[in-house]
């Protein structure tokens, strides 16, 4: 990918050719990664967040428990795919609290982005 731009929503994302692995999403993309946990609810990790972003960003299917169970309605995976991360970028505002506190999901996805693995701890915060 040869900095291809997507468009999502609003929100522009320039993807650079660098950005090829979930460790290059986690340190690119930190605070949309951690974004994407808290709408999820606390079922992304920041490993497997990073892996929807970057299935999306190069248009391939990310076949999470979460995505197939919004994909049963009819749409097809990767639109289910590219509308979640719409509401996660329109909504980000609003994570806070129970399973959506932001702040400490982007803990998380600095932690897993400085050291390369995960924390020991369990996501259901």
């Amino acid at each position: 990918m040869d900095g291809q731009t997507v468009v999502i929503e609003k929100l522009e994302l320039k993807v650079a050719p660098k950005v090829q692995t979930r460790t290059d999403v986690l340190r690119r993309y930190p605070r949309i990664t951690a974004h994407l946990i808290c709408q999820s609810g606390g079922y992304f990790t920041p490993e497997s967040a990073a892996g929807a972003i970057l299935d999306t960003l190069y248009g391939c299917e990310c076949w999470c428990e979460l995505y197939m169970h919004y994909a049963r309605f009819g749409k097809p995976l990767l639109e289910v795919q590219r509308e979640d991360l719409q509401r996660v970028i329109a909504g980000r505002h609003y994570h806070t609290g129970y399973m959506a506190n932001y702040r400490t999901a982007r803990g998380l996805v600095a932690q897993v982005a400085a050291y390369g693995e995960p924390p020991q701890m369990l996501m259901s915060w």
